[in-house]
């Protein structure tokens, strides 16, 4: 039967409902005394006791003058029942008529154990809450099509009960760190999602206009210069939940609008940031998984701490068997033609070359270490290495996971650094960031010294949960629409 014929056919159960004096779409609703769950768990407590549940219907069977019918709310599913006996013929008549798969109801009755031993509520009264004017799909075949999972996340929700789970435990996830956070003194912001420039990261923006001003505005790509100007202003630590869009490409880690979230704390610097979120993270394993070893994408990952550190040139000498330090331009330049890497820049063929041969292999949590400085413009020179920045990216099964810098807070090298990249942006660059003129004036007037960090939601709740895809663990991904017709 198709979709249309199915509706049609709910359509006439709701005018059957109305015609018998029933709203298909109550304002009322009763009082609910337990939830599903506890009616099973604590069935020796409730024995012939007369409750109230609500719920969806996702069963129902018939036996003759009885109803059996599965009621499933958030906790989890009861069994009631109905007889032609327990709420008269005219009421039997209204549900197996008016009622389907797919509807939320309520029932009162008492709580018994059926013959075969299931827990199950022998309803008095019963009443529509709303009626579905579509059924879902049906439980033996599953919603397993990806695309029509993803479009259509409420039905995945409805019929796949470990894709709830993910997402309850990436809400769980979020407020472990919100708490973590709030412990380290800092302050829960908001900061613009519309900006007239963009920055705080090397990528791609989307343009939107606003017509009041007449302006061309852009969706953040990160939040991070914002942050750093209530740093400025007196706060000493600041974090923030925040959606932030790329216009770039698409793939198992990349969606165009994700989350992640961003914290920046006086008087600290990278290395604290590691140990920081190294900690973070395992404590978290500890609380939501019961564990710290964990299996992801068939690899087994230890996120017992400390974390590994590796610097980008030592995995360049381990894994790649070339030494950064210890190269001519002109071996420089032939190394990135062999390799077919377009960029110029040193530091930017020996991040690329890490990218495509080290990170791959780092599969338990490794931060990155100290970047080339080129390639890092928001970030602090660092304190003993030479033409190196004190940055880290956290690694794990050779996808970044984090990214964190000892802050730049030196403003004529900040103005010197927006310089380099206009440069970039010049000679085609499109990621190179925009000189942010306002974020140096604020500079100027005294920056504390400070680490931050931004943290992928995202990509952690990949890892915790075991999604092979970033859609898995984003409630809506970004889709091309179906065409119509």
């Amino acid at each position: 039967m198709g979709i249309e014929a199915l509706r049609w056919e709910r359509l006439k159960q709701a005018k059957y409902l109305e015609d018998q004096g029933i709203d298909p779409y109550p304002g009322a609703i009763p009082l609910r005394s337990h939830a599903n769950k506890d009616v099973v768990d604590k069935f020796e407590q409730l024995k012939g006791r007369e409750i109230s549940v609500l719920g969806r219907i996702t069963g129902i069977r018939a036996h003759g003058k009885r109803y059996f019918f599965d009621l499933e709310d958030e906790s989890g599913k009861v069994q009631g029942t109905i007889t032609v006996d327990s709420v008269g013929e005219q009421m039997f008549e209204i549900f197996q008529k008016g009622f389907g798969i797919g509807d939320f109801a309520g029932i009162t009755g008492k709580v018994l154990k059926t013959k075969a031993g299931e827990v199950t509520v022998e309803a008095s009264k019963f009443s529509m809450l709303a009626k579905a004017l579509l059924p879902p799909p049906p439980k033996w075949e599953g919603l397993k099509d990806v695309q029509t999972r993803s479009r259509q996340r409420y039905l995945d929700l409805m019929m796949n009960k470990e894709v709830r789970e993910r997402f309850k435990f990436r809400s769980k996830m979020v407020q472990s760190m919100r708490e973590r956070f709030l412990e380290l003194e800092c302050w829960e912001v908001q900061t613009p999602i519309l900006d007239t420039t963009y920055g705080g990261a090397s990528a791609q923006p989307f343009i939107t206009h606003h017509n009041a001003l007449g302006i061309d505005l852009y969706l953040r790509i990160s939040n991070e210069l914002y942050l750093k100007r209530m740093m400025v202003g007196g706060f000493e630590g600041v974090f923030e939940f925040s959606t932030d869009f790329r216009n770039e490409g698409m793939d198992a880690t990349h969606n165009p609008e994700f989350t992640q979230v961003e914290l920046y704390k006086a008087y600290t610097d990278y290395g604290w940031m590691m140990r920081m979120s190294e900690h973070l993270i395992e404590d978290i394993a500890k609380k939501h998984l019961g564990k710290t070893e964990i299996e992801y994408v068939g690899k087994k990952l230890d996120l017992r701490t400390p974390w590994r550190r590796l610097s980008i040139y030592d995995g360049l000498r381990q894994y790649v068997g070339v030494d950064p330090e210890n190269m001519s331009p002109a071996e420089i330049k032939k190394l990135a033609e062999k390799e077919g890497i377009k960029e110029s820049d040193p530091g930017y063929i020996f991040v690329e070359l890490f990218g495509k041969y080290v990170e791959p292999k780092l599969i338990d949590p490794t931060f990155v270490i100290d970047y080339p400085e080129s390639t890092s413009p928001l970030t602090k020179k660092h304190r003993t290495k030479k033409g190196l920045v004190e940055r880290f990216e956290c690694v794990v099964a050779g996808m970044e996971t984090m990214n964190c810098f000892t802050e730049l807070n030196d403003p004529r090298r900040q103005r010197a650094n927006f310089e380099e990249e206009l440069k970039r942006k010049f000679s085609g660059d499109d990621k190179a960031m925009l000189t942010d003129d306002d974020f140096v004036v604020a500079m100027e007037y005294g920056m504390p010294p400070m680490g931050g960090i931004g943290i992928s939601i995202d990509r952690w709740a990949m890892v915790l949960t075991g999604a092979e895809h970033i859609r898995e663990v984003i409630t809506f991904p970004t889709m091309k629409p179906k065409p119509r017709g």
